[in-house]
This record gives C-alpha cells, structure tokens and sequence, in this order.
C-alpha cells in the first residue's frame, strides 16, 4: 500500500508507514528521498498496528536511521488521546531526549502543508525558542 501511495497517488507524506520495513529497497528510497512519516504510538497501540511492546515499536527503527518522521496524535476524540500522552510513550519507553524531541518537531514543520512563508515563520519560530540554528540544508 505504501509503495501505491508514493508511485500512484505521489503521497508526500505517510501516516503511520509501519509495514514500509518490511520492503528494505522501498525503505532505503523513502529515506533517501526524506519522505516524512507520521507516527501515532498510542493509536498504533491501540488498533495493533504495531506489536504491543513499545520498545519494539516501528519508531524505533525510524529513529535509529535519522528518518524524517514526526510523533504525533491520532484521532483524539475516539482514542482518548493527546500529544502528551504520545510523547511520554516514547519518552518513557523509547528513551526519548529533549534533543530528539526538538528533532521531530523541526521535521513536523518542515514536512507541513504549510505555504512556505508560513512554513519558514514557524521554522524560525521553533529555531529561536530551541536556541538552535537553521540548517543551512
């Protein structure tokens, strides 16, 4: 499914994704193209998307290859969920920094829908109260 969304339907972003690492070649090209995937622990927890031990979680190895993902939450209404409650999943199980936190909300914004004035003023925004530098990349 992921491959038809990327080739077919141009995707330029993947919710969830989890099952990309089943295709190693299909994997290595979306990190080399720097496709963003949006993940949602709890939700994947919750729907079993994913295997029900946190550590063993898809995230893991997006994180492990510096891939553009986010942690985000998903369907909050139905699933009872918030941000918050995303990120100490990751913290609590994964080990998360504030570091890599800083990291997957500077890939968020550089992967939103945003126009690129808006984009860019958000960008700077999150760069300034992180008290990080642009990447010049």
């Amino acid at each position: 499914m992921i491959k038809e969304a990327v080739y077919l339907l141009k995707a330029e972003r993947i919710g969830h994704g989890y099952h990309v690492l089943e295709d190693p070649e299909l994997y290595k090209e979306l990190l080399r193209t720097k496709m963003h995937f949006e993940v949602c622990p709890w939700s994947s927890y919750l729907t079993g998307a994913c295997l029900p031990d946190f550590r063993k979680h898809p995230v893991t190895q997006f994180r492990k290859d510096q891939a553009n993902y986010s942690i985000n939450t998903d369907d909050p209404l139905i699933f009872n969920s918030t941000i918050n409650k995303d990120y100490s999943i990751v913290k609590d199980y994964m080990g998360f920094t504030e570091e890599e936190f800083k990291r997957v909300n500077i890939n968020a914004a550089q992967s939103s829908f945003l126009p690129e004035k808006e984009k860019q003023e958000l960008l700077n925004t999150l760069y300034e109260a992180y008290g990080m530098v642009p990447n010049a990349s």
